[in-house]
């Protein structure tokens, strides 16, 4: 792990290693992750400190503030939530309010600080400053409205009017958000969205023995539609909409299934179920698949499969052929 001069880490995890030991072997921030990667199309072995991390995420540069205050903070709340998750894997048992409460902490953390959905703010950010730009630079008068007005408290030389335009159109000027504003909607957001998960009702999946087990990803969250609507936000559904599905799993042996309509139960499901807990998975992974070994997920309609011998893995690989890379042998 890289650190700055003042020893504060670098190496930011956008997925908490307290949280991916619980899918490695032994469950130890030093255990051993299989990781399948959807992008590179191969699997290796690794440590959680190595995965679901990126320099500097959480840092922030404002004056007179630790650069890694938010890093520092999030680390008091994992030590927490790990003795949490610690007890519910033991315990096979969810129904400690305070410990679950930490579950869905991490649910609302995931769901609001992943890399894709950061990175979808700050197009959306970008997109409207660019629309605005190209609307400051419609006319000449309406150009020379805003440097006037700009002038008063930021005297200097005014970029000429078709000179700018040039810039505007010809992408010379990029619009887009401060890390730290970004950082900010998530910390505001967090407490916010609690409520739309305590409201739902939970179910405790625990994997059979001798199962394959419960897999996690990069962006371990899945948000699903109960019945598809075609009336949906093009930005799909939201954590509080009626008719849905929260799945996330807990650990390699736990995962837990939340909806405002029904559940609240605890259950030993069958290999089957836990592969189309892993199908979920596996659909809301950005890149990256975690789980201790191979896993089972469901092929082709009801068929189980393990991942490695699965239709779907060979299509993946076969990709990296069409795309003029050599997948893993």
């Amino acid at each position: 792990m890289t650190s700055d001069e003042n020893g504060g880490a670098r190496n930011h995890h956008f997925v908490p290693q307290f949280y991916l030991k619980g899918f490695a072997r032994p469950r130890s921030k030093d255990g051993r992750l299989t990781v399948f990667d959807l992008k590179t199309r191969k699997s290796f072995a690794t440590r959680p400190r190595n995965v679901a991390a990126r320099r500097d995420y959480n840092r922030i540069e404002i004056e007179g503030q630790d650069p890694n205050a938010i890093e520092s903070q999030l680390a008091l709340i994992e030590a927490d939530a790990d003795q949490a998750f610690r007890r519910i894997i033991g315990a096979q048992s969810i129904d400690d309010a305070d410990d679950f409460s930490f579950v869905l902490m991490l649910i609302a953390r995931i769901a609001l600080s992943n890399p894709s959905f950061r990175e979808q703010r700050d197009k959306m950010i970008g997109q409207i400053g660019s629309m605005m730009m190209r609307n400051i630079v419609a006319t000449p008068e309406r150009w020379a409205a805003v440097t006037q007005q700009a002038g008063e408290e930021l005297p200097g030389e005014v970029i000429p009017y078709e000179k700018m335009r040039a810039i505007v159109e010809g992408g010379g000027l990029t619009v887009g958000a401060a890390q730290e504003a970004l950082i900010e909607q998530e910390v505001a957001l967090w407490p916010a969205i609690m409520p739309l998960l305590e409201q739902r009702k939970w179910t405790l999946l625990i994997a059979p023995p001798k199962s394959t087990g419960f897999i996690t990803c990069d962006r371990p969250f899945s948000l699903q539609e109960n019945i598809p609507s075609p009336s949906r936000s093009p930005y799909g559904v939201g954590l509080g909409c009626a008719d849905t599905t929260i799945i996330f799993s807990i650990s390699h042996d736990l995962a837990v299934v939340g909806t405002f309509e029904h559940g609240g139960t605890t259950s030993v499901v069958t290999e089957q179920i836990v592969a189309a807990v892993n199908f979920q998975m596996l659909q809301a992974a950005m890149r990256q698949i975690y789980a201790p070994a191979d896993f089972s997920i469901n092929d082709i309609g009801p068929k189980v499969s393990l991942f490695s011998q699965s239709e779907l893995w060979r299509r993946i690989r076969e990709r990296s052929v069409e795309e003029g890379s050599q997948p893993d042998r």
